[in-house]
């Protein structure tokens, strides 16, 4: 993603991979997330790597949508003013981003 420098706030914390690799982030950013209809603003570390995905949505978020989530059906169902919606995971870019991180 291309994101201004002067957008980025905070501190540089150390993080570390799902694989157990660190890196340092640049800050954080905040930015409006739309799902079903609902808009709120979300806070994300950001770092200056290449990663298989676009974001991470963790407990903060859910908690502010009033979502509940399951791993199990691989989907997450929130509350929004044209009744409850739901998002599904994919199983094939699931795989796809595991088998990027992996080593080989």
């Amino acid at each position: 993603m291309e994101i201004p420098d002067n957008r980025i706030r905070g501190v540089k914390m150390l993080l570390t991979g799902f694989a157990g690799e660190t890196t340092i982030s640049l800050g954080t950013i905040r930015l409006p997330v739309i799902a079903g209809g609902v808009e709120k603003i979300v806070d994300f570390v950001v770092v200056d790597r290449r990663a298989p995905f676009h974001a991470i949505l963790g407990r903060p978020w859910i908690h502010t949508m009033k979502a509940v989530a399951s791993t199990y059906h691989q989907c997450i169902k929130f509350p929004s003013p044209n009744g409850i919606q739901t998002i599904g995971g994919c199983r094939s870019a699931s795989g796809i981003c595991y088998a990027k991180e992996s080593p080989q």
